[in-house]
């Protein structure tokens, strides 16, 4: 077993985040707690950086459920807006803390969709959060909130400023249930945005349709329990296949449930 309090040299003069005696990555995880999700970039613990102020090692991409967990928004301009809508899709039970709030904000928090707190920061506005996101236009108040979140061990995300950063939001691709995020580890967050442009090029909008169809016949097969183990890895293999999937965009998903009867029954 890796043990992730060795191998990433954690201890609380390293990272005050992780006082913890963690022997694996799932207890590690079990201590955040279990809880549809976000995806997170993680730097390295021991937060070593470069010359730049970078990390030096290779960030760990990582999907995160969070729905139902606390999270915090420090800011009421365009990002925390954009950021907050993000946080909304995947459940979080979200608040916002902002002295100027922006109308997008206030109406977001006037459909009950967070709570907002209209005033300055405080530290004890981040008690209990599991993620908090520094995006105010003041890099002193951003560089309090980040102290403040390292204080209670939550980990924090400063809008650009990656020296600052527990973790990075990636850009994202968003098609229905899937989800492509593209990181530059910090280094370039515009180049990151035009690969998520490329990328969403290459997957249309009714990619979502097509991984919604797919689990739905996956499920099917699995539970077909007069299927022996080999018709069922025959057909999750078809399933997966460049033609299935040309078949859903050119026939639609009821061409591919016809397809699959001969498939299994062959």
């Amino acid at each position: 077993m890796i043990n992730i309090k060795e191998l990433y040299n954690i201890t609380p003069e390293h990272h005050p985040f992780c006082p913890y005696d963690f022997t694996d990555f799932h207890s590690f995880l079990a201590h955040k707690g279990k809880i549809p999700g976000t995806f997170l970039f993680f730097r390295h613990f021991n937060n070593s950086t470069g010359s730049n102020g970078m990390n030096e090692h290779p960030l760990y991409p990582i999907f995160l459920p969070i729905g139902g967990r606390p999270c915090v928004i420090v800011g009421g301009g365009a990002v925390a807006l954009r950021k907050a809508r993000d946080l909304i899709e995947t459940g979080a039970v979200l608040t916002v803390v902002a002295e100027n709030p922006s109308g997008g904000i206030t109406a977001l928090s006037e459909q009950g969709m967070f709570v907002l707190k209209t005033k300055r920061f405080e530290p004890d506005d981040i008690d209990g959060a599991f993620l908090v996101f520094a995006a105010t236009d003041d890099e002193d108040v951003n560089a309090a909130i980040a102290e403040a979140a390292r204080r209670k061990r939550i980990l924090v995300n400063v809008v650009d400023t990656p020296a600052l950063c527990d973790f990075y939001s990636g850009a994202v691709v968003r098609r229905g249930p899937l989800r492509i995020a593209i990181s530059t580890g910090g280094l370039c967050p515009g180049l990151a945005g035009h690969i998520r442009c490329e990328l969403e090029k290459l997957f249309p909008e009714r990619y979502g349709d097509f991984i919604e169809a797919m689990g739905e016949i996956r499920t099917y097969i699995i539970s077909c329990a007069d299927l022996t183990a080999e018709r069922k890895n025959t057909a999750l293999s078809w399933l997966v296949r460049d033609e299935t999937r040309a078949l859903f965009f050119l026939s639609g998903k009821e061409a591919v449930w016809e397809e699959l009867k001969k498939v299994i029954s062959s």
